[in-house]
């Protein structure tokens, strides 16, 4: 019975979406030069290559997610909570949005979107990954969306590749309070 019920636990672990990565390791190197990280210079946009090892020296919350409106609100409800707990400088969003799974005829109003978001959140670094490099880079799945939450020396310290209950972002949350504690050697900071 005992050994029935542990793999049951272990079944119901694996297929959750959560995945706790070990500390110290990194995400596999990802440069994307088509078309890459939307760089606003006055009023003019640009873009320039993008590498995940390009450090952004704080924590660091990554979200991927396909170029359509349902999967833009994937990890929302996160990302509006770290708005709301943190100051804006003790993390750093980067958002990469996967234009090959755009829907066909949709690429222009995708880059539009997200041309918008970047002037609403300067700060914020954006990415439109044209090929789709990341999900296979990542093992990302079929659904092709991940949050990863990094320190500042770019090692991951949690991950998840679904929609996030109340329960997950709380988890979450508390990671990065523990690494913006650890980074600035006190309390987290609340807003």
């Amino acid at each position: 019975m005992r050994y029935t019920a542990s793999l049951l636990l272990l079944a119901l672990v694996q297929l959750s979406p959560v995945q706790a990565s070990s500390s110290g390791a990194g995400l596999p190197p990802l440069t994307i030069t088509r078309l890459g990280e939307l760089v606003l210079a006055g009023d003019e946009f640009d873009y320039r290559h993008w590498h995940s090892g390009r450090a952004v020296d704080k924590v660091h919350v990554l979200q991927y997610f396909p170029g359509t409106l349902s999967a833009s609100k994937t990890f929302e409800p996160f990302t509006d909570l770290l708005q709301e707990k943190y100051q804006p400088d003790s993390y750093h969003v980067t958002t990469i949005i996967n234009l090959d799974a755009a829907l066909w005829g949709t690429g222009g109003f995708v880059v539009s979107e997200v041309k918008k978001n970047k002037r609403r959140f300067p700060g914020a670094t954006m990415v439109l990954d044209k090929t789709g490099d990341a999900v296979s880079a990542w093992e990302l799945g079929e659904q092709g969306v991940g949050l990863f939450i990094l320190d500042a020396q770019g090692k991951v310290h949690f991950q998840v590749h679904d929609a996030m209950s109340e329960d997950v972002q709380a988890q979450a949350a508390a990671v990065v309070s523990s690494l913006i504690s650890s980074q600035r050697g006190q309390a987290p900071p609340a807003r």
